[in-house]
């Protein structure tokens, strides 16, 4: 089981990427956080497996927040997404330190769970 925190200005996206993931029963949410700075202490407070985080926030976007938390964990999994399906975003997720970057339009459980369970960082732009 994945302990995980959902970070999304959008309560709606929180709530969808939610549903998504639950159904497959190996993710447990232990927090969510509506941009980048609550996800940083976030981090801190519960020690996730992983972070599955927007791009676009208020405060501090999400690849700064990764930055932030991959220098203190080197180990966190980050996985950036977006409703801009930008393909330098794969690119700058994973220089910021990311295990990958899914467009929100086509997120699935099972994307996500190959970036969990495959042992190199990858980003991914699926049409």
């Amino acid at each position: 089981m994945f302990r995980t925190i959902l970070v999304d200005d959008q309560p709606i996206f929180r709530d969808i990427i939610r549903g998504v993931l639950a159904r497959t029963g190996r993710f447990q949410f232990v927090g969510e956080a509506e941009n980048g700075a609550e996800a940083v202490d976030l981090f801190d407070q519960v020690k996730p497996d992983v972070v599955i985080m927007d791009v676009q926030m208020p405060d501090m976007n999400g690849f700064e927040a990764t930055v932030r938390i991959t220098e203190e964990n080197p180990e966190a999994i980050v996985i950036l997404m977006s409703m801009q399906a930008d393909a330098s975003y794969a690119s700058v997720a994973i220089e910021a330190g990311a295990k990958g970057f899914l467009p929100k339009k086509t997120i699935d459980a099972d994307m996500v769970l190959n970036l969990l369970t495959d042992g190199s960082n990858q980003g991914q732009l699926a049409a």
